[in-house]
């Protein structure tokens, strides 16, 4: 294959082709003057024009198209063949034409081949940008599989060390939960023995005239039943969140609370209509403390009310009575264990509860006229249930 070498660099190229159309313009208009063959000659100036394609300057093929008019013009001058030939002058005219449209379209080819050139290599300049990305990605992708792997593998090992853990704490556990039964009933056992025997040294106790022995035992008394409200409280303080949380209906809930106390003269008003709560299932416990602190503290209590009410997403239950009442001073300490009369506990294992749910309680009643206890259950914790099968009733007494 012959190759042509045009020069290393493109001003020398660009010379070289100027050139070498220069050259076939002369040659051409000298073969025109001397064989006067008209189109025959002619057609051979598209060949120059056509080489200013491979011109670097914008407007090369319409310089090219002026420069092969001029010498078709001279031709016609030189060679005579105007005055011989009339009709030779529209033929070159028409042939002048042909090389402006040729011109044109050379200017097309020229800026196509331009942007052609340009395209390709933005594509090999993004090409080779792509492959660095992809063998980039490659390598990224590989090393982030060999972590993953090393992180699934850790993953895993932990896994097992949990679950091994897991069950470990499973069985320690129902051991702790079993002699936390047996204590407690053994202590209680006990505490009931005990209590016998303080009864049998009261009675003994009455017979002899020393009121210090009797004030001694009612304390021991007083003491041991401490004990067993301890043990109580502990019983139901293991009971918390031990179960799954599920919905109870308020009406039903707060009455059979309070079938298991039985004060006469109490007036108990459940106006909680049809809502249901999402609680633990200790709630019960939560409305048995609620009328058992009021019964116990409150005074001269002659009404208990449960009922309901809107506050934006979130619904309040409210447990008001007509007693004494707390004292502000007290009111921001009544949920913490041991704080109070008795045992202390009970507001508290109340407060333990409802936090299992994210219910939460206040108390703003007013000193000396009453309790009340605000129990805030927020949107998605409470629903209406079914309609009740009998209307809401109004206790006159506990049944």
């Amino acid at each position: 294959m012959i190759r042509i070498n045009l020069g290393t660099t493109p001003r020398e190229q660009q010379q070289s082709i100027l050139a070498a159309i220069l050259c076939l313009t002369i040659g051409i208009l000298a073969a025109d003057i001397l064989i006067p063959l008209g189109f025959v000659i002619w057609i051979l100036y598209l060949v120059p024009l056509l080489m200013s394609v491979w011109l670097p300057h914008r407007y090369s093929p319409f310089l090219i198209a002026w420069l092969l008019s001029g010498a078709l013009l001279a031709g016609s001058l030189a060679s005579g063949s105007v005055q011989e030939n009339i009709s030779d002058l529209p033929n070159r005219a028409v042939f002048i034409l042909m090389i402006a449209i040729v011109a044109l379209l050379a200017y097309e080819i020229r800026n196509n081949y331009a942007s052609l050139e340009e395209e390709i290599a933005e594509r090999s300049a993004a090409q080779k940008q792509l492959e660095v990305l992809t063998g980039t990605l490659e390598e990224r992708v590989t090393m982030r599989t060999r972590e993953l792997s090393s992180m699934n593998d850790e993953l895993a090992r932990d896994i097992t060390e949990r679950q091994r853990v897991e069950a470990a704490l499973a069985t320690a556990n129902g051991k702790l939960l079993l002699l936390s039964q047996i204590t407690r009933h053994d202590i209680s056992n006990r505490v009931f023995a005990l209590l016998i025997n303080l009864d049998l040294a009261k009675d003994h106790a009455a017979a002899i005239p020393d009121g210090n022995l009797l004030d001694n035992l009612r304390n021991m008394e007083k003491n041991v039943h401490g004990i067993e409200a301890q043990i109580a409280f502990t019983r139901d303080y293991q009971e918390i969140g031990a179960q799954v949380p599920a919905w109870y209906p308020l009406d039903r809930t707060i009455r059979s609370a309070a079938e298991q106390l039985n004060p006469a003269g109490i007036r108990l008003e459940v106006c909680t209509g049809r809502f249901e709560i999402f609680a633990d299932p200790m709630i019960g416990k939560v409305f048995y403390n609620l009328i058992d602190n009021a019964l116990r503290h409150g005074g001269e209590v002659t009404r208990i009310t449960f009922f309901c009410r809107q506050e934006g997403s979130a619904m309040v239950l409210i447990c008001e009575d007509d007693g004494t009442g707390i004292l502000e001073k007290d009111k921001q300490h009544i949920f913490t264990k041991g704080f109070g009369r008795d045992s202390g506990l009970g507001l508290f294992l109340i407060h333990e509860i409802l936090a299992i749910t994210g219910i939460t309680i206040r108390e703003t009643g007013e000193p000396e006229k009453g309790a009340r206890f605000e129990m805030t259950v927020f949107e998605g914790r409470f629903r209406q249930g079914p309609d009740p099968t009998s209307p809401a009733e109004i206790v006159r007494g506990f049944p």
